[in-house]
């Protein structure tokens, strides 16, 4: 699978005096069961009549756990900014960090989803100026829209993570496909200020990960979603922010619907 090293600011991880190995935390967008989202005109189509044409998603912190040493050791502290368009929408891994940590059996990741409200100038500046940490762009029955979320999640996932002697890479996964629908399968249209709060809900739950050594965006032990959000640690319900979730109305970059 194509492999798209993504720059970004990080801060190095500290991890006591143990002897480390190189871990790198990947990241892709996909369908259900792990398949690649449909192509559509300009992106990918990730419910009825909704395409994706881009997707910005601020990582604040990443980490994994030993339970037997009942410790964590951190792999960034970031900002790390998901940023996937193009190819990137369609399954290809995006490179988040690259890190050392101590060999050994890790049993769980944690990763913190943040609003961005001071980062370095460039990549992060959209979500600075919304004070937020998700930002997703493309279009409602070609409408445009730009739907902006100062969601803020701890989310661990359990599983068995082996990170030894050898490059090691983690794979974030994430279901595109659920953000737009509401439990009962209907449409929940981004531009709409009442379906912010569900669709938020469904970005918290999108996340899993796994080993994925090889790259290939599957479980190295044959599960497909890598272990599930246990749920423990959410965050809470997004903030808010008023229209910057979408809603019809203004054009442009506000956040509040159409460019």
């Amino acid at each position: 699978m194509k492999k798209i090293l993504v720059g970004m600011t990080l801060a190095a991880a500290a991890c006591g005096g143990a002897a480390k190995d190189s871990v790198t935390l990947s990241a892709r967008l996909a369908g259900a069961g792990g398949l690649p989202l449909p192509a559509a005109s300009g992106g990918v189509q990730v419910a009825s009549g909704i395409e994706l044409t881009r997707a910005r998603i601020a990582v604040r912190r990443l980490r994994v756990e030993r339970r037997d040493a009942q410790s964590d050791f951190e792999i960034s502290q970031g900002p790390l900014l998901l940023d996937a368009a193009g190819n990137a929408l369609a399954g290809s891994l995006l490179q988040l960090v690259s890190s050392s940590v101590p060999a050994g059996t890790y049993d769980k990741l944690k990763v913190d989803i943040h609003a961005v409200t001071a980062a370095p100038a460039g990549a992060f500046d959209d979500l600075v100026a919304r004070g937020a940490s998700v930002l997703l762009e493309g279009t409602v029955d070609g409408q445009p829209f730009v739907f902006a979320s100062a969601l803020e999640a701890e989310l661990e996932h359990e599983g068995t993570f082996e990170l030894g002697s050898a490059s090691n890479n983690i794979t974030l996964n994430i279901d595109a496909s659920s953000w737009f629908k509401a439990a009962d399968g209907s449409r929940l249209d981004p531009r709409d200020t009442v379906s912010k709060t569900a669709i938020a809900a469904n970005l918290r739950a999108s996340f899993s990960a796994f080993e994925d050594d090889d790259e290939d965006g599957i479980d190295d032990r044959g599960h497909h979603d890598g272990g599930d959000d246990d749920g423990a640690h959410d965050g809470g319900d997004d903030r808010g922010h008023g229209g910057e979730d979408g809603g019809h109305g203004g054009g442009g970059d506000d956040g509040s619907g159409h460019h």
